[in-house]
Formats: structure tokens, sequence, C-alpha cells
């Protein structure tokens, strides 16, 4: 995860602005009240939550270490001016806070661990440095700090449409390669992942994406409750994605959180697949793709006459991709093999055309109404 890297290092690979927040437990504005040059210190005042709520009213921050690779303490004390807005995103985790700022058009980091078991007690916030990969990628520098707080308004507006992706520890290309989709169907849409099955925030959400093996791997890991919250997330109106899975011949993968039956099948690896008559604009829109392709492994068999089969491998016998409707909502259940870079770099344009096949579908009824 972004700030769960460490201190001592910068962030060495491309983040997007989505991703950062979604892999920030806590999203603050705020303004810079006091920078003490004498004592090397700065004060924020927090503001507003934009995500999550903060226990803080003040952070406090010091400049007297430093972490990085290189002494930027001067420059920080000398670059922070009071009255500038600070934008501040931090992951809560255990007795341990990381964070990214921004402010003046700039990122830096700082670090602050609790005083007390209890954790309700914090100290100062230590700086440890400017990060230089952040403020010179295109996808994540910002010039302008307001505006930049007005872009995460409007990103978290409820005019956004909320993606929720439900992974694995194990595999990171896949959920990257999600964040990475800026904007699907001239809609922008809010990412959230989360490796609690659970689902806490499903509530919120208008596309739940059960992410690469995140169903089963080994073993079926959903329990009942869960597969009832899905089913009922689908039956109010929301979207399920399901990416590959992981059958064994003993051991196929568990099919209770679709409302109707389907078998997990143990597939080798392969690029073929079939579309059908049904598949609309599913291999076409925004990306034009075609058989070979794509990387498929583990499927699906099984199915009954409520599914609408999109495309099909090994002879019509497997499940590339299919559609269930259910109550207001629906499922899209795929085979797609997105264990690493190489795999989700194939099937990346699939993962696009996914999300803009499940935003039409959200849109429906809004062009009924007109």
């Amino acid at each position: 995860m972004l700030i769960q890297s460490p201190v001592e290092g910068y962030i060495s690979k491309r983040y997007t602005i989505r991703q950062i927040i979604s892999e920030s437990t806590n999203v603050v504005f705020g303004t810079v009240a006091e920078v003490n040059v004498k004592r090397r210190t700065a004060k924020v005042k927090v503001e507003e939550n934009l995500k999550g709520t903060s226990e803080f009213q003040e952070i406090r921050i010091r400049f007297d270490v430093y972490k990085g690779e290189a002494d930027h303490r001067e420059e920080i004390i000398h670059f922070l001016k009071e009255g500038e807005p600070m934008i501040v995103c931090y992951l809560k985790a255990g007795g341990r806070i990381d964070s990214i700022a921004h402010t003046r058009g700039k990122w830096f980091q700082t670090q602050v661990t609790a005083k007390n078991k209890e954790r309700t007690e914090w100290g100062w916030w230590l700086f440890t440095h400017f990060e230089k990969y952040l403020n010179r990628d295109k996808a994540s520098r910002r010039d302008s700090t307001q505006d930049f707080q007005n872009e995460l308004r409007d990103l978290l507006s409820g005019d956004a449409l909320e993606l929720l992706l439900l992974k694995t520890d194990r595999y990171d290309s896949e959920p990257r390669a999600i964040a990475e989709l800026d904007t699907v169907a001239d809609y922008g849409f809010v990412y959230h992942a989360t490796t609690d099955r659970n689902l806490p925030t499903l509530r919120e959400a208008d596309i739940l994406w059960l992410g690469f093996r995140s169903l089963s791997e080994g073993r079926y890991r959903l329990n009942k409750e869960q597969e009832r919250r899905i089913k009922e997330f689908v039956k109010n109106g929301g979207i399920v994605i399901a990416s590959g899975q992981d059958s064994d011949k003993e051991r196929p993968c568990g099919s209770g959180w679709l409302p109707e039956p389907l078998t997990g099948v143990e597939s080798p690896s392969r690029n073929d697949f079939q579309p059908t008559s049904h598949a609309g604009e599913l291999f076409k829109t925004p990306n034009r793709i075609r058989s070979g392709q794509l990387s498929l492994d583990d499927s699906w068999k099984g199915w009954n006459e409520k599914f609408e089969i999109l495309a099909t491998t090994n002879n019509g016998k497997e499940i590339v991709i299919a559609k269930l409707k259910h109550g207001k909502g629906m499922y899209l259940v795929t085979s797609l093999h997105n264990q690493r870079d190489s795999q989700v770099s194939k099937n990346r344009r699939m993962l696009e055309n996914l999300v803009h096949f499940a935003v039409r579908f959200l849109e429906a009824p809004k062009r009924k109404e007109k």
C-alpha cells in the first residue's frame, strides 16, 4: 500500500490520485496555521474531513529529524507558508500513522506513532522527505493545492460512481490497473479497495469488483452472511463483476454469492474465446478485443437458462463472460487470469470494457425516464 511503504524511501512506482485516496483511511483539508523556523516546527489546523472523520483538530509537524534519501529539512521549513491550504492523506494502522501531505503544489511524507497503548494520544508528526516521484509523475503531480482540493471534492462527491474492489493481499496488479481507470463512459468514479470480505461499505458502492482469487484460492473464502450481502446488493440495483477464481477438481469454487447455481472448474491457461450473439458491444466498446487477446484461466460451467452467456471457450463448454440479472442489478462473471503484471496488461482493455458495460447498465433506467 502507498503509505505503508518504508518512510526511509521514496514512493517509486506510479500512483494515481484515486489510488492515494483509496489507500488512505482519512483525507483532511487544513491550513498552515504556524511555521516556527527557530524551533523547526509547523502546525496545521484541520478544517474539513473529506474521507473519514479525523480525531485531529491540529496536526503538529517536526522538522528536526529526517529519514529520506536526502536531507530536505532546510527546504521544507522555508517552503511552508502560513495561511496556505494543505491536504493530508493518511493511513492509520495500529499504533502508527503514515501520511503524505500536499501544499503549494508539492507532496511530502510524515509519520507519527501513538504515545499510549490505547492509541488516544499522538505525538508530533515527523517530516521525512519531499516526494520526488509523486511530484514529477503527471498521474499524481498537482501544481495548485487549492485546485487540487476542488478536484478531490468533485471526485468524492455523490455524483461520481463508486467502485468497491474486494482484493487479496497477494495480488496487486489487478487493483493497480482498475485504479488507473480515470473515467469510463463519461463518468468519473471513486475507487475503494478492501480485503475485508464483510464489505462494510458495500451499501455506498455502485459496482462491486470481486478481485482475482478473492472468492477462492485453495478453498472457498465467503461465509453465508457475506454471500447474502452480495446477493442483496445486486437485488437492490448493484453490479458485481467477478474476476478469476481458483478451482480444483476436489474443491471447485463455490457459487453461493450467486442466486443461481454455477460450478467452478479447473482449466488450463488459454487466450482463445468465442463471443456469442448476446455480447453486444462488450468486446467492441471502448476497446475492440478479439480471440487470442485475453489471458484466461479457471472457468465456470453448469449454468442454467437464467444466465446470458456473452463469451465461451473450450468449444462452448466453459464461460469466459456471463451475465446474470437479479432483481434490479446484474452480475458479470468472468474467467480472467489477472495474477501477474503481464497477464493484467493483456486484460487491461477488457477491464475497461467490463466497467463500461456495467455503467451502461446503470444508465439504462435513467434513459427510460427521459
